[in-house]
């Protein structure tokens, strides 16, 4: 169902009457925080990014009319958070075009990910980044509530 709305509403939003400046991409590698990011699929497809400054979310990752691999961001939701929060969006939104839409699944694999590359190396870091993340609401697309989310995130992190 997840995948179903997000192909809807980035068609929607691709296909929708916006100027060049609300849309940008495609790109292969962003900036993230300050971080050069990028994502590939489980298949090793280099996944398109694009932003959208009218998206009401941070991102979604979602397939292209043509079946290629996307994620969609909005940098100005995006930017209300620490930089590992950020890094942690993106690489959770790259994630689901390697685990699927399964949310807690992708939760998982992005931190790993950010263990793996060196973005969180302390165990300050870690505590910093899942205080921020347990403010956040969970969501009907299977998003746990912030807590129980961080809680998740960490132990995660730590095996």
């Amino acid at each position: 169902m997840r995948i179903m709305t997000s192909i809807l509403a980035v068609t929607a939003l691709l296909c929708s009457q916006v100027t060049v400046a609300q849309i940008q991409g495609p790109m292969y590698q962003v900036n993230v925080s300050g971080l050069p990011m990028n994502c590939t699929a489980y298949n090793n497809q280099p996944v398109a990014i694009f932003f959208n400054y009218r998206l009401n979310n941070v991102g979604i990752a979602t397939n292209h009319s043509n079946g290629a691999p996307i994620i969609v961001l909005n940098p100005n939701v995006v930017g209300q958070f620490s930089n590992t929060v950020a890094q942690w969006w993106f690489a959770h939104e790259c994630a689901h075009h390697n685990t699927g839409p399964n949310e807690t699944k992708a939760d998982c694999y992005a931190v790993q990910q950010l263990v793996r590359n060196g973005v969180i190396r302390h165990p300050e870091q870690l505590l910093s980044f899942s205080r921020e993340l347990a403010t956040l609401p969970g969501s009907p697309m299977g998003h746990l509530p912030g807590p129980y989310r961080a809680k998740n995130i960490v132990n995660c992190a730590l095996y």
